[in-house]
C-alpha cells in the first residue's frame, strides 16, 4: 500500500494510505469520518474511519512503519 505522509502535531509525521477507498463505507459508499480515540493496550494509536450508518469501516495506524 502507498502512503502520503502529512505533518501532525509537534511535527511528527502522519501517514494515510494514498487511495481514499479507507474512508468510503463498503455498505452505501458514504465518506466515514475519522475517529482517531481508538487505541489498543501497547499497539500505539490507530484511526478508525466510522460511517454515521454503519459503524467502523476501516482502522488505520498513522505511525506502522515507525515500529
Amino acid at each position: 500500500m502507498e502512503y502520503d505522509e502529512l505533518d501532525g502535531p509537534d511535527g511528527t509525521p502522519i501517514r494515510v494510505p494514498t487511495s481514499d477507498d479507507y474512508r468510503t463505507c463498503a455498505e452505501c459508499g458514504g465518506d466515514c469520518e475519522p475517529d482517531p480515540s481508538i487505541s489498543v493496550d501497547g499497539q500505539g494509536a490507530r484511526i478508525a474511519f466510522v460511517c454515521p450508518d454503519h459503524g467502523v469501516q476501516s482502522v488505520i495506524d498513522p505511525f506502522e512503519d515507525q515500529r
